[in-house]
């Protein structure tokens, strides 16, 4: 799937001094929330992401430590290679996840009034029943009901 959208995603969080208060023990590996740490994990996601889309997609800075500091909450303390590949699977999946969500939004907007129609003229199919006029019935009254029955799909 390529699409032609430039995104920045942001993920609003608090700040990397709370990781105390939710991992009272937790001991952050020295080197983790370094700027080069930081750019890494950015030029991963879009070197990953552009496989798949044609634009270059970027997070921003607040986004990818809020990511680093859920990936360091939720999961196991392990070396940054691995507490990266974490994160960084973590965004692209997200990403992935917001983007096919988008399009399939997009698509049942753009053809809600085909889906509406009773009577689709490209395939002569018809979401209802003209029947014939009701006979009276052994009494000699008129059925009770209208004339056209609804197929509920």
């Amino acid at each position: 799937m390529k699409s032609n959208i430039n995104y920045t995603l942001n993920f609003k969080m608090s700040s990397v001094s709370t990781i105390n208060t939710l991992v009272p023990n937790a001991t952050i590996p020295l080197g983790y929330y370094d700027e080069d740490n930081i750019r890494f994990i950015q030029n991963k996601i879009v070197e990953v992401l552009s496989r798949q889309f044609r634009q270059k997609i970027l997070f921003d800075r607040d986004s990818i430590v809020a990511l680093m500091e859920r990936a360091l909450v939720n999961g196991r303390i392990e070396s940054i290679p691995k507490m990266n590949q974490r994160v960084i699977m973590m965004a692209t999946n997200e990403f992935r996840n917001h983007q096919i969500d988008a399009s399939k939004h997009l698509w049942w907007e753009a053809h809600y009034v085909e889906s509406q129609r009773l009577f689709d003229p490209t395939v002569a199919s018809a979401k209802f029943d003209p029947a014939i006029n009701m006979h009276p019935n052994r009494i000699g009254k008129p059925k009770i009901g209208g004339t056209t029955r609804f197929y509920f799909v």
